[in-house]
């Protein structure tokens, strides 16, 4: 035994070499941008969308424009738009993609219309 008295050490009190990993601020609060999506505007939803980009994708260039005058996005990055707006409103496939028409998933306002127009054919859920 030593002379000097030691402490029971555990491995996660050791500090390592690597950064510890991002946390994630959901519980900051913050709410979600398409948490009334059922009841918002086009344009609402298209700024809605927007926002999500900024934050989800941050690597995503908006500067290119479509001509309608919004961002334009890659057919993935749409589907995932739709889909975030599906499961907002409660439906996780809001959309049947075999059936869009193609320039409305290239464009943010685009996603935005085509994501408005199937939120207005559902039909509401008795209370």
């Amino acid at each position: 035994m030593s002379e000097y008295p030691t402490m029971n050490v555990m491995k996660s009190d050791i500090p390592s070499g690597a950064p510890a990993p991002p946390m994630r601020n959901d519980a900051s609060g913050a709410l979600d941008p398409l948490e009334s999506a059922s009841t918002m505007s086009v344009e609402q939803l298209e700024a809605a969308l927007t926002a999500i980009l900024r934050t989800d994708q941050p690597t995503l260039s908006l500067s290119d424009k479509d001509p309608d005058g919004s961002p334009k996005i890659p057919s993935l990055v749409a589907v995932l738009l739709v889909s975030r707006v599906g499961k907002a409103v409660g439906r996780e496939k809001l959309v049947n993609l075999a059936k869009v028409d193609k320039a409305d998933l290239q464009s943010v306002r685009g996603v935005a219309r085509l994501a408005h127009a199937q939120i207005q054919t559902l039909q509401p859920v008795p209370a």
